[in-house]
């Protein structure tokens, strides 16, 4: 060791001489065929064809020398040896002699033939393809190969004590040691005569060298969990289709390793994949029952998908671990404990509460390390979210050598080897707390999972390495398990787990969120209507295939936006069959067809004044023979004012067709007076005054703009559709001018002022509904886009004073600072609010409420809401064409909670429901009220199981409280259950009141028997 600084390439050098003489012999197979549009023709290794998303076939035949008797035999086949991207590669399945043995991809390229394939003499192979994603031509390689036993030992011996030496060298340790032993082993290789007496004796000295390491007494107590996994995103450059078949060809390499390797354990999580399986490729799912059953296989995740967890409604995030826990036990009799989210773009702090009340006490991601700014300082923790309950988190560390953004960058697709298996442990940073990490190991979205590779390092390093952390737990659930007794020395992370990345997937493709806004009410409403009117005919298996869809859309590659175009072409139509199918059981309700009636269903669990919009015009009576009032629309429609509607209560109109006034447009002063407000506009048509005459208060600080629309350049560092950089602001421009604005309605319920603005070759067109004895004005916008990242703003200066915005979440809501003090809060430039956004000062405040939009920014004295964002990555068009959706500022006295905030965003989202027909109701009262206002009833539904109702509730004002529920039917029994609607408490009923205490942001479901 005269020259130590080059031991490290000479060693290199010589590992990389075992390698190649791992293969003895390789047979290359002549005589293929192939097969493009049905048609046959032969095929040369070697020669380019192929187009972007389509299906081949290569076939051919070979036969397995006899002199390779005792050898181990593989089949290989491969594209470009040098590309390793699994989604753009050819991605091939393997059939010998008409059985399906194995996937090939770019990260597994041979399957090892059983024996009896060496006594079948000629094999027939056929190998249908995929070609990939991209449009580019490939290559096709196919040989049968031997392997030299001795040196594929060597090689991993070898291997995995270079990588260990690379590691301890990297990490920590006596890498002098390692280097010793190495130039000991490597001096005892001879390549002279490659499989000579000679060179077989240079292989078993080596070995015995090698072996010595593992004797060492001092070994780390360091552990490592490595479970083989395959994170497959069911849409994103690809189809779901084509994410099926993903997992299938994923999963028969998985089943093949297995038998080759008994230690390996695979992890899966997604319900809907198995279910995939299941319809798809029934044999193989039998397969996968049996893995399960036999331990190998663990069937974990809780949720239906990996879940978007900003852009989902609360009910949607129930539904989702409802129905993915439900089939994890009626499939697998496996109760699921940890929700498996690695890659999804933030977390709400309503997510510890739905987990507890789910039995689901563990949570794993990593997402989190690829935050911009701020690393959160715990890998092991628990996690409390906005009502107090606790799940215990873990944060996978698993390192990444050749792609590693940010210094404290981890990954789901991990790699099993020395190298990552030392960092990983490196990287923990509980390492006092706990000695031991996870690592999740394997290639995704298609790539196959573990390879052979991975798993002869897992062979080796079970054993104790000096210096190394060893291999011991192969399952999830004993991870977690292990790491829960540490409870009392592992900290608390408070709130939200806000993901300083990504930013742009609160808007990106708004049309796919504005469908599913309106589907998951949608939905609820008809669960609404059947319990409450129809119960014997109540949709039950409609409903849940129809939230099933839902619920795959919500993947977090799909409603976040930033998939491909052809992912969206299919959601659009699933959207738009289940809109059509809900219609049809709303007409399929118990309702008379009788001429020019109509009802009206207040869907929302609170009572409130609302507008019901008709699709003609006429007068408007009660049955009882009130006449209400009501004004024509610029469209033509016809908008009533309606009486106070309690929760869940409907009402029954007559509408005569006698002649109304229609209001002729008019010319827009730059002041005027509303019911409400007064209003001074600039030149530009821009709001720059807009007062309170109750209160006598200005809204809009001195010298901005309400409404103001600003486009901004964006053009993001990486990912386009996924992020909004912090730079986004640097440049500019107004969306300022005026081609038409006129007055189009004015009456007793609204005056409504029409705007359109021209901007490049886009048109903004807004309808301001300034809502008398409300307080809110309605910004109705139609927009027709044609610009590329390009980023659409609305922004509206608001004159109150506080440092923090209440953001709308999933049951209850949050607060964040809206100033850049520290670098936390300067990493929130872009937040996700629900349904509303709210500044207010001890005795006054304005929300902005949204029907569709989720992406807010908050500074002082402004709220920021973004219309649109117009990425070209991965989907070129994604954002072009029209827009329509509406937001509003809402003015109210005291603090939201006072104000009303909730109720007025509810109504905005939830209108009024007009039903052509009489309803036939026979209640004087509504289906169930709530005496208390800061519990909101939000679901009413069939129980899963029974012929029960499920009336879900929450407590939004962060108040503990004590409500009673009344009922208008007669009420045998009441229930409290969890969100899987297991029944946990019996309630005290009297006179058919359902009495049911809150904690602060508690939700309750309760389980009604009547």
């Amino acid at each position: 060791m005269t020259h130590r600084q080059f031991e490290f390439e000479r060693i290199r050098k010589l590992f990389f001489k075992v390698n190649r003489y791992k293969v003895k012999e390789r047979l290359v197979i002549e005589n293929l065929s192939l097969k493009q549009d049905e048609t046959w023709s032969p095929y040369t290794q070697g020669d380019y064809f192929g187009q972007k998303n389509t299906y081949y076939e290569v076939k051919g035949q070979f036969e397995i020398p006899a002199a390779w008797g005792d050898l181990p035999v593989a089949f290989e086949g491969f594209s470009n040896p040098a590309e390793s991207d699994n989604s753009t590669n050819p991605q091939m399945k393997v059939y010998l002699n008409g059985e399906y043995v194995q996937a090939l991809d770019t990260n597994h390229r041979e399957v090892l033939l059983d024996d009896h394939f060496k006594e079948a003499g000629v094999i027939d192979f056929s190998v249908p393809i995929f070609s990939g994603r991209e449009e580019k031509k490939f290559p096709l390689h196919f040989n049968v190969i031997a392997y030299d036993p001795a040196t594929y030992e060597l090689y991993y011996d070898l291997a995995t004590i270079f990588d260990a030496w690379r590691g301890v060298e990297k990490f920590g340790g006596d890498a002098l040691f390692y280097e010793q032993k190495l130039v000991e082993a490597v001096n005892h290789l001879d390549f002279r005569q490659p499989y000579s007496q000679e060179y077989y004796a240079g292989l078993a000295a080596a070995k015995a060298v090698l072996a010595t390491m593992y004797e060492v007494s001092d070994a780390t107590p360091q552990k490592v969990t490595a479970i083989g996994h395959t994170h497959i995103d069911l849409a994103w450059l690809w189809t779901v289709q084509q994410a099926i078949e993903k997992g299938e060809r994923s999963f028969q390499t998985v089943f093949k390793l297995m038998d080759e390797y008994p230690d390996y354990t695979f992890v899966n999580s997604q319900p809907q994949q198995y279910q995939f399986m299941k319809d798809n490729y029934p044999e193989l799912y039998a397969e996968i029952k049996e893995k399960i059953k036999e331990g190998r296989w663990e069937a974990e995740g809780a949720m239906w998908v990996e879940a978007d967890c900003n852009l989902t409604s609360g009910e949607s995030l129930v539904r989702q671990v409802l129905y993915g826990k439900r089939f994890l036990k009626e499939e697998f009799d496996v109760d699921s404990k940890i929700l498996w989210l690695p890659d999804v773009f933030g977390y709400s702090a309503a997510l510890p509460q739905i987990l507890k009340k789910t039995n689901t006490p563990y949570f794993m991601t990593t997402k989190l390390s690829w935050n911009q700014f701020n690393q959160i300082p715990y890998d092991s923790f628990y996690w409390q979210g906005i009502d107090g309950s606790k799940v215990l988190t873990h944060f996978i560390t698993t390192i990444s050598e050749h792609y590693n953004p940010t210094p404290y960058y981890a990954t789901y697709n991990g790699l099993l080897d020395p190298y990552s298996i030392k960092g990983t442990f490196d990287r923990y940073q509980q390492k006092k707390v706990h000695d031991e990490v996870m690592v999740a190991y394997g290639y995704g979205d298609g790539g196959g999972g573990p390879t052979r590779e991975m798993l002869e390092y897992q062979k080796r390093l079970m054993k104790p390495l000096p210096d190394m952390p060893t291999i011991t737990g192969n399952t999830a659930n004993g991870f977690f398990e292990r790491l829960n007794q540490k409870e009392k020395q592992l900290p608390t992370w408070y709130g939200e787990l806000y993901f300083e990345y990504h930013r742009g997937t609160l808007t990106s493709i708004g049309k796919n969120k504005k469908y599913n806004r309106q589907i998951e009410f949608l939905l609820q409403t008809i669960e609404k209507l059947y319990s409450q009117y129809d119960f014997v005919n109540y949709p039950q298996e409609a409903l849940e295939r129809m939230w099933k869809v839902v619920l795959l859309n919500q993947f977090h590659d799909i409603l976040p936006g930033s998939s491909i175009e052809e992912v969206y072409q299919q959601t659009t139509k699933e959207y738009e069959a289940i809109i059509a199918e809900c219609q049809s059981l709303l007409q399929a309700l118990p309702i008379a067809a009788t001429k020019d009636r109509y009802t009206v269903y207040n869907s929302l669990g609170f009572g409130r004044e609302s507008v019901a919009l008709l699709p003609t015009t006429g007068t408007v009576k009660t049955v009882e023979g009130t006449t209400l009032t009501s004004q024509v629309t610029h469209d033509n429609q016809l908008l009533v004012a309606l009486p106070e509607m309690a929760a869940l209560d409907s009402l029954n109109l007559e509408l005569s067709k006698a002649a109304v006034a229609h209001f002729d447009s008019e010319t827009v002063e730059k002041t005027f007076e509303t019911i409400d407000f007064k209003v001074v506009l600039n030149d530009n048509y821009e709001m720059i005054s807009l007062v309170d005459k109750a209160n006598n208060r200005e809204i809009i600080p001195q010298g901005e703009k309400l409404n103001e629309l600003v486009a901004y350049e964006d053009i993001p560092m990486d990912y386009d559709a996924w992020d909004i950089d912090v730079y986004y602001q640097e440049k500019s421009w107004a969306v300022d001018a005026v081609s038409e604005v006129k007055w189009v309605e004015k009456g007793p319920i609204r005056d409504t002022m029409k705007v359109v603005r021209p901007f490049e070759n886009s048109t903004i067109t807004q309808w301001i509904h300034f809502n008398h004895g409300t307080k809110r004005v309605d910004f109705e916008t139609a927009i027709d886009w044609q610009l590329d990242q390009v980023l659409l703003k609305a922004q509206m200066p608001i004159a109150v004073n506080t440092l923090e915005a209440t953001y709308d979440i999933q049951f209850g809501n949050v607060t964040r600072n809206i100033h850049k003090n520290t670098t936390w809060d300067w990493a929130r430039f872009e937040s996700c609010g629900q349904k509303w956004v709210d500044l207010s000062e001890g005795n006054y405040g304005v929300s902005v409420l949204s029907d569709s939009k989720y992406g807010f920014s908050t500074d002082f004295q402004k709220i920021g809401i973004t219309l649109i964002k117009s990425a070209i990555d991965p989907y070129p068009q994604a954002d072009i064409g029209l827009h329509e959706f509406t937001y509003s500022i809402y003015a109210h006295e005291g603090t939201w909670k006072e104000g009303q905030t909730m109720e007025a965003a509810l109504d905005l989202n939830v209108p009024v429901l007009v039903l052509a027909g009489e309803l036939a109701v026979e209640q004087d009262r509504p289906f169930f009220e709530v005496d208390q206002p800061n519990i909101l009833l939000d679901t009413v539904k069939k129980a899963e199981d029974s012929e029960h109702v499920i009336v879900r509730l929450y407590e939004y004002m962060n108040s503990q409280s004590q409500a009673v529920i009344t009922s208008q039917k007669p009420v045998k029994k009441a229930v409290l259950c969890n969100l899987l609607e297991e029944e946990e408490q019996e309630l005290i009923v009297e006179n058919n009141q359902i009495h049911v205490s809150f904690k602060p942001f508690e939700i309750q479901t309760v389980k009604v028997y009547f």
